[in-house]
């Protein structure tokens, strides 16, 4: 595949649904918040789009990512239990919000690799699905989606990197089953939490908060050192400042990925950040904003 990008627009996916459940969290509402602070504080060249042209699509790849069981109990609530694996207390609206998460990452990986760029999805609640079940504020796995439709759109070489606080073992759940050694998964976690076993070029690294740039940058390096990727979805958590990482290592963390990229076709989705501690959804909409803007800076 050609990855010469294209310096244009930064295109970020979002629409109402991504709040549509009746449960209130960070993950159910703070997509709302980054969306308005884009409306009222511009990032240029940054431009929402909704991806709801593409549920139909998100609705299938669900289907093959993820158990016909779940994916009911999700949509139904039955068996209750399975519905709210997710940590979440089922309503309807559970399964409309993660669908429309699923989405944005969709159409945020047909954007990037259709038009040779980088795009983003104002997604989260992602890497803890895994195959029959979600977990830890996770429905749908919105990084195993928008693998299959970057493998559907003809990349081969595909890398899922997460630097969420948490590891992502729902993800690798799905990898294992799903797709060959060519989809490879760098996670770097200041959690035991969903921690996975890697295969083949597979990376987890478990660390402080202290070690936790330096571990980055070592995994980076490390990826370089790989056969080159033809697509790249990042899970871009910034709960690891809940977990003590500073904002200055969030930062460059931040520079670090974007300048891992380059050219390569990529995409990003929010994953972690909260409220927790001292903080306010204003910081949580402020250390996302960070991402978004090295990604508009480099567009």
């Amino acid at each position: 595949m050609q990855n010469q990008l294209v310096r244009s627009i930064l295109r970020i996916f979002h629409n109402a649904d991504y709040g549509a459940s009746n449960y209130e969290f960070d993950t159910t509402r703070k997509a709302i918040d980054i969306a308005q602070s884009l409306i009222d504080d511009p990032i240029s060249p940054v431009a929402i789009s909704d991806p709801s042209v593409l549920y139909e699509l998100a609705e299938e790849v669900i289907a093959w990512i993820h158990s016909e069981k779940y994916v009911t109990a999700v949509r139904t609530g039955k068996p209750r239990q399975l519905a709210q694996t997710s940590s979440f207390s089922w309503d309807p609206g559970i399964y409309v919000m993660a669908r429309a998460h699923v989405a944005g990452m969709i159409a945020a990986t047909h954007d990037a690799l259709t038009n040779n760029r980088c795009s983003g999805s104002l997604s989260s609640g992602m890497h803890h699905a895994a195959h029959d079940r979600g977990a830890g504020y996770c429905t749908f796995n919105g990084l195993a989606a928008a693998i299959h439709a970057a493998r559907q759109l003809g990349a081969g070489r595909i890398l899922c990197l997460d630097l969420d606080a948490h590891a992502g073992g729902g993800t690798w759940d799905i990898i294992s089953r799903k797709f060959d050694s060519d989809v490879v998964q760098v996670d770097v976690t200041v959690s035991a939490f969903d921690t996975w076993q890697p295969e083949g070029d597979s990376r987890l690294d478990i660390v402080s908060p202290d070690g936790y740039r330096k571990a980055v940058e070592k995994a980076l390096d490390y990826a370089s050192t790989l056969e080159k990727f033809d697509f790249i979805a990042y899970n871009a958590g910034v709960d690891v400042r809940n977990s003590g990482v500073s904002e200055s290592d969030l930062r460059i963390r931040e520079r670090l990925v974007r300048t891992f990229i380059g050219d390569t076709p990529a995409i990003f989705g929010l994953a972690g950040g909260y409220t927790w501690g001292r903080y306010t959804i204003d910081d949580v909409v402020a250390w996302h904003r960070l991402t978004i803007a090295r990604w508009a800076a480099a567009s």
